[in-house]
């Protein structure tokens, strides 16, 4: 009679192949997390460039803090959690904005803003820019592009540098 049973290098190469398939599934995971909460980023930063727009509408100035918006802003979005959305106005400059910045977490240094008016004359203004800051605090360490165009999938247009800060237009 002959032995049905699986041998000690099929039973490893099985295991070889199941663990290859989980670390694939795992890197995928990670990244559709992480487009989940750049997307949610990028609402609430389209929720508040539009209130702050209104505030500026109703009182001739850009506000200067989030409490004068007339949107409520999620408790991890308010400097304590990962994200912090910030306002910020340059009368020189003509320049006004809200963004989304990432300040723990993996991708420490990144984020979104928004702006009425801004340096890159190819890209329309109130276009919504991702940023993979390298200068300032806090600093993103990954290699440029690992964070904007990789995880919006390459569809962003890099539109330069300023500042070490690198930054890509969203579609």
């Amino acid at each position: 009679m002959k032995n049905k049973a699986f041998t000690l290098i099929e039973l490893l190469v099985a295991i070889l192949i199941i663990g290859i398939l989980a670390a694939i599934a795992f890197a995928q995971y990670n990244k559709v997390v992480e487009k989940s909460n750049a997307t949610q980023a990028l609402t609430l930063l389209q929720a508040v460039y539009q209130s702050a727009t209104r505030y500026e509408l109703s009182t001739g100035n850009w506000p200067s803090s989030l409490e004068v918006l007339d949107i409520d802003i999620p408790p991890d979005f308010k400097g304590d959690g990962e994200w912090e959305v910030v306002l910020e106005s340059s009368v020189a400059a003509d320049i006004s904005s809200a963004g989304v910045l990432r300040k723990k977490g993996k991708y420490t240094g990144t984020g979104f803003t928004k702006s009425r008016k801004h340096q890159y004359s190819m890209i329309p203004k109130e276009t919504n820019l991702c940023f993979e800051n390298q200068v300032n605090k806090p600093i993103f360490n990954g290699a440029k592009g690992s964070y904007c165009n990789k995880i919006f999938d390459g569809k962003p247009k890099y539109v330069g540098e300023k500042n070490w800060v690198n930054i890509w237009a969203l579609p």
